[in-house]
């Protein structure tokens, strides 16, 4: 498993130090070809990154390459961080960048460690790939202190700031992501707080950042298709009545549904339902896909079962181009596609109002 393209940022051709910054032209036409296209499979990932480094023939061809090794749809972050959102072309350039090819590393080592039933192999491999991954974490952090960069980057910020905040923090999810694939085989699992404080020497209060993810692996979830035929639902708990008023809310602050296609109250029975497959249900959204992933987030506190695999297994739910909605299609929204600071306080004031 290489993580050449994320090297090259610290390292090589992609250096932010050494990136040419005066002609923005040719960026924003690779920024607007992968505009709102969701990356679901390992061919899409590196189809958009082919774009965005078609300017760098080595990492060009390379790419090229790693096509005839990508296999399905895209298996999500176990881990996230709440990242510095970026500010202009250019950050989000390196924003993308950095983004897609730690989701991709990711599923091709998925990919690759799958191929071994040896525990030798697995062992092997995937201490391999953590110690790259380490290293790179660990130069990445000394060059923000070499820089004098510790500090959460602005919009004021360099360049190179905001690039080398962002690749430590998409190494520190690669790492721990790929020791949660096979962590039942390794003798010496490291800890979020040892990776931290020893081998990144980073102050305590950097902990907090690293947030393991509410869904679960898909294989641990009890799913729609194998409960038996038992009642199933999204395990809601709270007020109906609060929880009915929220979706109003919503609707009319953030057009959540698509009401030519869906009412209010559907929702609001899908949702409280002891049985969702009692009926057939079309809940079609009326916003972006970025949107109501942050929105699904919020309502997981009081519907502990809407997980991203759930809505996929449902086949209820679809976005607002009419498109059947997957969980790996939730995931990468959220991972990809982040909203704004300012919109994540006014949906958390909704959902603080509403006592939700």
């Amino acid at each position: 498993m290489e993580i050449k393209i994320l090297n090259s940022i610290l390292f090589k051709e992609l250096m932010p130090w050494v990136f040419n910054t005066s002609n923005l032209k040719p960026i924003n036409e690779k920024l607007k070809k992968i505009a709102n296209k969701e990356a679901t499979t390992e061919v899409d990932l590196i189809q958009q990154l082919q774009i965005l480094v078609a300017d760098y023939p080595e990492l060009t061809k390379w790419l090229t390459k790693q096509l005839s090794k990508a296999t399905g749809t895209i298996k999500n972050h176990c881990f996230a961080i709440d990242f510095t959102e970026f500010s202009n072309a250019i950050t989000k350039f390196y924003d993308k960048i950095i983004s897609l090819e730690t989701l991709r590393v990711y599923n091709a080592f998925n990919t690759k460690i799958q191929q071994y039933k040896n525990k030798i192999d697995i062992v092997y491999h995937t201490t391999i790939a953590l110690k790259n991954v380490r290293a790179l974490a660990i130069n990445t952090v000394k060059e923000i202190k070499a820089k004098g960069f510790e500090a959460a980057p602005t919009d004021e910020s360099q360049l190179a700031h905001f690039v080398l905040q962002l690749l430590r923090q998409h190494l520190i999810i690669l790492f721990f992501d790929i020791q949660a694939l096979r962590k039942s085989y390794l003798e010496n699992e490291i800890s979020i707080e040892d990776f931290y404080l020893l081998d990144l020497e980073l102050p305590k209060n950097y902990l907090k950042e690293l947030k393991q993810l509410e869904d679960v692996p898909s294989e641990e979830i009890k799913s729609i298709a194998q409960s038996n035929n038992k009642p199933f639902n999204f395990g809601f708990k709270g007020d109906e009545a609060k929880l009915k008023n929220l979706i109003l809310v919503l609707c009319v602050h953030k057009n959540l549904l698509d009401q030519d296609i869906t009412k209010q109250s559907d929702l609001f029975e899908l949702f409280t339902t002891k049985n969702i497959t009692d009926k057939h249900y079309n809940i079609q959204f009326g916003c972006n896909t970025n949107l109501v992933t942050y929105i699904i987030d919020c309502f997981k506190r009081t519907l502990p079962k809407l997980s991203y695999s759930n809505i996929e297994r449902s086949g209820y739910f679809f976005t607002d181009n009419g498109t059947l909605i997957k969980g790996s299609l939730l995931s990468n929204s959220k991972s990809n596609n982040q909203l704004s600071k300012q919109t994540k306080e006014e949906i958390d004031k909704i959902f603080k109002e509403n006592d939700m």
